[in-house]
């Protein structure tokens, strides 16, 4: 099933993130290093990609998981990218990245 495939990346985008944020110990470390913030919002950005891709089913055996949520994160940035608030991505990347990946990975 194809859906297991994009579980599976949906856990790898999570822990990609996780790997990108473990030596940041601060908002301002975050910000202060572009390269890490891009690196943070490319991943978002694949998670609400792929999450859009789930079937409807899929999304209902995971229904602890907010997928609008996620995949109107995924429409921001890919539309508003200049306008993001970088408190919210560096919140979701510390806050909301493992138990995302939690959900997912049982």
């Amino acid at each position: 099933m194809i859906d297991n495939q994009y579980i599976e990346r949906l856990i790898k985008y999570c822990d990609k993130i996780n790997e990108y944020m473990k030596p940041v110990k601060s908002f301002n470390e975050f910000i202060s290093k572009p390269e890490k913030v891009d690196a943070v919002i490319l991943n978002l950005e694949q998670i609400g990609e792929t999450a859009k891709k789930l079937s409807k089913e899929t999304k209902e055996e995971y229904f602890e998981i907010n997928w609008s949520s996620i995949i109107g994160l995924r429409n921001m940035i890919s539309h508003e990218y200049e306008g993001i608030r970088l408190e919210i991505i560096y919140e979701i990347a510390t806050r909301h990245i493992d138990g995302l990946k939690g959900y997912l990975d049982t």
